[in-house]
């Protein structure tokens, strides 16, 4: 799309691209159309940056077709400033210079993930070092890049571009048929990260493998249910709906981010409020009784949680433990923040929408 060319991407790492759903949250309350047009130039120098050779790859898939996907990979192989003795520490282990780097480069990119720290990212869930996120297509970087061209595609004919409009209306359409055919697994009625062959480089297209599929289950396999695409799909909806009930991640209070107990931060029995605001939403957006169900269930244990650790401690935590309602989460390397911004937004949206749990008791029982 030429209109990228003019952007520079001078920045070496990012967060989660999820800029043009703020975005689209605050036009649909306000119908602020100056807005959109300040912020569209910033979206598509995100979309550029994602779209980057390093943060690209290819997969061939069963049907003969290439699909372009993307992938978390931080320009950094130092140790990260804010933990500089915690990853010297760990990246001790390697003797090479070359390994070292490689395994600074696996830290910040995991950390550019948002889920930091977690065995989804290590080929040997028991051992740190074996971070390997700049070789895995994450489902949810995906589903965010699918919402991202979506919202492009709507601010642009907003605001009358509509030959980016339709470029970016195709570009979602593409990513979707990529979801079907890289990350959906029909078995698990869940769509899953995908591993890419170590050594693969962007400009060598890899050719789909079924055993590539990461097959262990994470909140992030459901994350999809947030994209319209997907939730509005009322027959796989359901069937992504009793794949979640039979999971093991639903919790007295809430959805567990994985099922191992690893003491990471994002690994059981940590439940995180983005996690649960994505996949409720996704839930109670679809036309699915039983799915809208569940949405209203996972919402009200979560707001119960939060409200009688919120009784008990005087403040909001950024994650809780989902085995134990009214218990904030622990794990990671660092020390559990209060606040807190996400958990208090999540919250509050969940009131606006739900309302307070029907109990009577609204304490844990």
């Amino acid at each position: 799309m030429e209109v990228f060319t003019r952007f520079e991407v001078p920045f070496f790492c990012s967060q989660p691209p999820l800029l043009s759903a703020m975005v689209y949250e605050i036009y649909n309350r306000t119908g602020d159309v100056d807005l959109v047009k300040k912020a569209l130039p910033a979206l598509l120098k995100e979309y550029q940056f994602w779209n980057s050779e390093i943060h690209t790859m290819i997969i061939h898939d069963a049907e003969n077709c290439n699909h372009s996907l993307n992938r978390y990979y931080a320009m950094w192989n130092k140790p990260r400033p804010e933990a500089s003795a915690i990853d010297k520490r760990f990246a001790s282990k390697f003797l090479n210079v070359n390994e070292k780097q490689k395994f600074y480069r696996e830290l910040a990119s995991t950390a550019e993930s948002g889920w930091d720290f977690s065995t989804r990212w290590m080929r040997n869930p028991s051992e740190f070092t074996s971070l390997s996120t700049t070789t895995i297509l994450p489902v949810d970087l995906n589903a965010f890049m699918l919402r991202m061209e979506l919202d492009i595609a709507f601010f642009a004919k907003i605001v009358g571009y509509d030959a980016i409009a339709e470029d970016f209306l195709t570009a979602s359409h593409t990513r979707k048929k990529a979801f079907n055919s890289v990350f959906w697994n029909e078995n698990m009625g869940q769509w899953v990260d995908y591993w890419l062959n170590y050594g693969a480089e962007p400009k060598e297209p890899q050719t789909w493998e079924a055993q590539n599929q990461n097959q262990n289950v994470f909140a992030s396999n459901f994350v999809p249910l947030w994209i319209d695409l997907f939730n509005s799909d009322t027959p796989l909806v359901e069937k992504v709906t009793r794949s979640l009930q039979s999971s093991g991640l639903l919790c007295a209070a809430g959805i567990a981010t994985s099922l191992t107990n690893s003491g990471h931060q994002w690994d059981f029995p940590n439940g995180w409020a983005p996690i649960q605001h994505m996949i409720v939403e996704g839930l109670w957006r679809s036309a699915s009784t039983e799915a809208r169900k569940v949405a209203r269930d996972i919402a009200e244990r979560w707001i119960r949680a939060n409200y009688v650790a919120y009784k008990k401690t005087g403040t909001m935590h950024e994650k809780y433990n989902v085995e134990k309602c009214g218990e904030y989460g622990a794990g990671g390397i660092y020390r559990p923040q209060t606040g807190f911004g996400w958990s208090n937004g999540v919250v509050l949206t969940f009131l606006e929408e739900f309302g307070w749990p029907k109990d009577q008791n609204i304490d844990c029982n």
